[in-house]
């Protein structure tokens, strides 16, 4: 085989999977959403870059994403095993969470296992039925992680954590 074909046969192979990395942090109430998006907002997050993932019913209900942005908008994720319909707002997580979904994962747990440590798509899962929101934070440098870290840390009702979503 030619330097040329063997080139052309090993790129065959390689499929570009994007790499996404967020912060991660769940929040008792609305109230903490909206003071941490905001603050992040000020400095210089776009809002398409921030996902809510929660019970459909908590995510719909009260003042919560209307009052951020009319255009906001929900993906429902109806795993087939988790007690209630899960929703995510649309965007990079909603889109990953939807494939794994597609390909059979019968719970959020089980999708967030494709990227997460089993213990963290637990810890994520338990938030989800604990009523709470778990807010995503798309991160592209140092400077959005250490934003990011500051203010969910400031107002979440948890620890906030940095996950790598690698592919699809």
């Amino acid at each position: 085989m030619s330097q040329s074909n063997s080139a052309t046969h090993l790129d065959s192979g390689v499929t570009d999977y994007p790499t996404s990395r967020f912060a991660v942090a769940a929040f008792d109430s609305w109230d903490g959403v909206h003071t941490t998006i905001g603050d992040l907002r000020s400095g210089g997050s776009k809002l398409q870059h921030l996902n809510c993932l929660g019970f459909h019913r908590v995510l719909a209900a009260g003042p919560g994403l209307h009052a951020m942005d009319q255009s906001l908008q929900l993906r429902p994720l109806p795993f087939q095993n988790n007690r209630e319909l899960i929703s995510c707002t649309r965007g990079p997580v909603a889109d990953r969470l939807a494939r794994r979904l597609e390909l059979g994962a019968p719970t959020l747990q089980v999708a967030l296992s494709h990227w997460l440590i089993p213990r963290h798509a637990t810890h994520l899962q338990n938030a989800v039925d604990g009523d709470r929101i778990v807010l995503w934070v798309q991160l592209f440098d140092n400077d959005d992680e250490r934003r990011a870290y500051q203010s969910l840390l400031a107002s979440s009702c948890n620890s906030v954590g940095v996950h790598d979503l690698i592919g699809k």
